[in-house]
C-alpha cells in the first residue's frame, strides 16, 4: 500500500515537478549534503568505476557526475516510476555505458552484478525499514566498495511541527536515529540544517582499514 501510494505520487506531480523542486531544496536544506557527494564522487570515481543508483530519479545524480567531468565504466539506475524514468531516459539518450530499469529498489534479488559504488539520495525516508534496506543492499557492493547515502533524518525537536506539512506531501518520513544506528560499516556520517539532512557513507567491510 504505501509503496503504490509513493507511486502515484512521484507520477501526479514529481516526474514533471521534481528537478525544479530538487533545486530550490538544495539550496535551502542541502547544499551541505552536496558538497559532501560532490567530495566524495571526485574521491572515488574513475573510468574503471561501476555505479549502482538506488532511486534514481530523473538521474539528478548523473548530471552532477558529468557536471563535474568525472568518468565512470558503467552506471545503472533503478527506479520504480515510469513517469520519471521516461524523463530519465530523454536525457540519456545516446550513452552506451548508461542504463536504467524500472523496478522496486526493494526487491533487488535479480540483480547479479557487484559494483564498486551505490549511490542512494533522498529514499531512505520511504521505506518501511531504511536499515534493512541499506544492510541488505551492501551485499552489491564490489569488495572495498562504496555506500553513498543522503536522506531525510530526525531533526531537532524545533523543526518537527514545521516539516510535517512536507512529510505528508512527499508521503515521507524522517529516518530515526535508531534506525541509523542499525546501519553496518559506517565509515563518515555527517548531519545539516538541524539534523534534517543526513549523510552517510559505508565502506566494504573487507576494504576497511
Amino acid at each position: 500500500m504505501a509503496d503504490e501510494r509513493v507511486r502515484q505520487v512521484y507520477g501526479i506531480w514529481q516526474a514533471r515537478w521534481y528537478d525544479p523542486f530538487k533545486w530550490l531544496w538544495n539550496i535551502l536544506v542541502a547544499s551541505g549534503a552536496e558538497k559532501d557527494m560532490n567530495n566524495f564522487l571526485r574521491d572515488s570515481l574513475d573510468e574503471n568505476e561501476t555505479i549502482l543508483e538506488l532511486g534514481c530519479g530523473t538521474a539528478l545524480n548523473l548530471e552532477k557526475i558529468f557536471s563535474l567531468g568525472l568518468k565512470f565504466k558503467r552506471y545503472l539506475g533503478i527506479d520504480f516510476s515510469p513517469e520519471i524514468l521516461r524523463i530519465t531516459n530523454r536525457k540519456f539518450q545516446g550513452y552506451s555505458n548508461v542504463e536504467f530499469r524500472e523496478k522496486n529498489i526493494t526487491r533487488l534479488e535479480d540483480i547479479n552484478d557487484k559494483f564498486d559504488i551505490i549511490i542512494c539520495t533522498w529514499v531512505l525516508s520511504h521505506l518501511p525499514s531504511a536499515s534493512s534496506f541499506v544492510n541488505r543492499a551492501q551485499g552489491l557492493m564490489k569488495e572495498q566498495g562504496k555506500f553513498f547515502l543522503i536522506f531525510f533524518s530526525e531533526p531537532r525537536w524545533y523543526l518537527r511541527f514545521w516539516i510535517a506539512p512536507l512529510e505528508l506531501l512527499v508521503w515521507s518520513r524522517y529516518v530515526t536515529d535508531e534506525e541509523v544506528s542499525k546501519f553496518k560499516n559506517i565509515r563518515k556520517i555527517r548531519s545539516y540544517s538541524g539534523r534534517m539532512v543526513t549523510v552517510v557513507e559505508i565502506h566494504d567491510a573487507g576494504g576497511l582499514m
